[in-house]
C-alpha cells in the first residue's frame, strides 16, 4: 500500500465512532485518479487495500445524513467517478462497517472469494443504461392513421358532452393504451436488437412513464464504449421526430452483479 493510500486507512480508523461507509470494492492497489480529480466535489474518500481487493470507503454520515437524497447522489458520484479508472463491485447504498480493519478483515478478507469472482465478472465491462421516449403527439398521429376505430372514435368525440360520452371515451382510451402498448413491444425489441452488436447484455426495467419505449441498463466492454455510444447516436438521428434517448453512464454494473452470468435479455 502507498503512503498515500496507508494515510487514507488510519484516516477511516480515525472515524470509527461514526463507523465507514463503504461504496463499493475495486482491485488493490487500483489508481482512482477521477476520484482524485474530484476531490472537492465529492465525500471524502480513501481505500482500505486486503490481499488483491480494495474498498472504497469514506467516513459515515451522522444518523441524521443517512438516508437522504444528497447522501444518495454522493454515493452514486463516487462509484461513478471509480468506475473510470477501474472496475469496481458496487455496494447497495448504506453500507456501513465498525472501521478501518473491520473492512478489511470482516468484509474484504471474509468475503473474498465472492467479491473477488463479481470484480472479474465485470472486470472489463461497464453499465450504460438506455432510457427512450415517445413524442406523444407523433405517437397519437401514429395510431389514428393506422386504427380506423380510434379515428371514427375521436372524430365522434371531438364536440361531443363528456358527460352523454362516458363509455365511449373508455373504449377509446383502451384503444389507445393497446396501440401504444402494441407500439412499445414492437420499438422497444427493435432498439435493442440493433444494440446487441455493440453490447454484451441486457437487463430491462419496468418503464417510468406511459409513453416511455424502454427503460435497459446494458452491459458494455470497455473498449466498445465510443461504438456502443455511436450506434445510441444512430437510433437517435433514425427516429428523430419519434422517438427521444436519453443515455446514463459510465455506471458500476448495477443491474448484473446479482445474477449468476450476464446474458441479453
Amino acid at each position: 500500500m502507498s503512503a498515500q493510500r496507508q494515510r487514507e486507512r488510519e484516516s477511516g480508523g480515525e472515524q470509527g465512532r461514526r463507523g465507514v461507509w463503504v461504496y463499493g470494492v475495486a482491485p488493490a492497489g487500483a489508481a482512482l485518479r477521477e476520484l482524485e480529480r474530484r476531490r472537492d466535489r465529492l465525500p471524502e474518500v480513501w481505500v482500505v487495500d486486503a490481499g488483491d481487493l480494495g474498498a472504497i470507503a469514506g467516513p459515515a454520515p451522522s444518523d441524521d445524513e443517512r438516508g437522504t437524497r444528497d447522501q444518495a447522489l454522493a454515493h452514486a458520484h463516487v462509484l461513478e467517478a471509480a468506475i473510470l479508472d477501474a472496475p469496481v463491485v458496487p455496494f447497495r447504498f448504506g453500507i456501513v462497517v465498525g472501521d478501518a480493519q473491520d473492512v478489511g478483515e470482516d468484509l474484504l478478507l471474509a468475503h473474498h472469494d465472492e467479491l473477488a469472482a463479481l470484480l472479474r465478472r465485470v472486470e472489463s465491462r461497464l453499465q450504460m443504461t438506455l432510457k427512450a421516449y415517445y413524442d406523444e403527439d407523433a405517437l397519437l398521429r401514429e395510431i389514428v392513421e393506422a386504427e380506423p376505430e380510434v379515428a371514427r372514435l375521436r372524430e365522434q368525440l371531438r364536440d361531443a358532452p363528456e358527460e352523454e360520452t362516458r363509455e365511449q371515451r373508455v373504449r377509446l382510451g383502451e384503444l389507445v393504451g393497446a396501440a401504444v402498448d402494441q407500439a412499445r413491444e414492437r420499438d422497444a425489441a427493435a432498439l435493442l436488437d440493433a444494440l446487441r452488436p455493440v453490447a454484451v447484455a441486457a437487463a430491462p426495467d419496468p418503464i417510468e412513464r406511459e409513453y416511455m419505449v424502454c427503460n435497459v441498463p446494458l452491459l458494455v466492454e470497455r473498449d466498445r464504449r465510443e461504438e456502443f455510444e455511436q450506434a445510441v447516436e444512430q437510433l437517435a438521428g433514425d427516429h428523430a421526430g419519434r422517438i427521444r434517448f436519453r443515455l446514463l453512464g459510465p455506471m458500476p454494473a448495477y443491474s448484473f452483479i446479482d445474477v449468476e452470468e450476464p446474458r441479453w435479455a
